[in-house]
């Protein structure tokens, strides 16, 4: 058994073993919590996620594998108009927009197609997905919000060459992005979109920029 505290209302919470790296909803708050082991301790008490923490006795505890509770809305499929990264802890991993070429893999060449190139995907880490809202008018095509989703630990990566789509199988819950997670992902914002795109997306940026390290993202 995990013991943790919610990062929003600091109710003491419990989840079995198997639920680790998972994301799940505080049965008090209702707010997402990564479900993190007690190694990461430390860096979570950084502000990358929630502090474990044997519960004191005569406080509540929650239990974030309770049936019935609401889970977090997930995609059932990329979105065409949105971009979408891939991280590990430090650094971009993959990148996917809908122009044909399908998810692309970063190497030491640069970017190469994640089809032709299945024998470089790692099989297990941790990873993040990240989505890139773009809303498209008459104006042309603005960046308008983020969000994060936690992907599974082991085999995750290894479906994106099996089509687009099939990555969000992989997706546990609502994710968090740390420090260095937010610098690639403000990087690859800046490399990947004309600056007319994001340069008056003030709730993104500032987000990016922000030390709030237990939020999904903005809108």
């Amino acid at each position: 058994m995990i013991c943790l505290v919610c990062p929003n209302c600091r109710s003491r919470l419990n989840a079995k073993d198997e639920l680790l790296g998972q994301t799940r909803n505080c049965p008090k708050c209702g707010q997402p919590v990564l479900i993190a082991a007690p190694d990461d301790s430390a860096e979570l008490l950084g502000g990358t996620g929630v502090t474990p923490l044997a519960p004191a006795p005569t406080e509540p505890v929650y239990d974030l594998g309770q049936p019935g509770l609401a889970q977090p809305d997930l995609p059932k499929r990329l979105e065409r108009h949105n971009h979408y990264l891939i991280c590990d802890r430090s650094k971009l991993v993959a990148t996917w927009k809908d122009d044909g070429q399908g998810w692309l893999l970063r190497t030491n060449a640069g970017l190469v197609s994640a089809v032709r190139n299945a024998d470089q995907l790692p099989n297990q880490g941790d990873f993040k997905l990240v989505e890139l809202r773009l809303e498209r008018s008459a104006a042309g095509i603005r960046l308008t919000g983020i969000r994060s989703y936690q992907l599974a630990q082991r085999w995750a990566l290894t479906n994106l060459d099996k089509g687009d789509d099939k990555i969000v199988s992989r997706i546990t819950g609502l994710g968090c992005l740390n420090r260095d997670q937010k610098n690639v992902v403000r990087q690859a914002i800046k490399d990947h979109l004309m600056r007319e795109v994001w340069a008056e997306a003030a709730s993104v940026l500032e987000y990016l920029a922000s030390t709030d390290y237990h939020s999904p993202g903005t809108d």
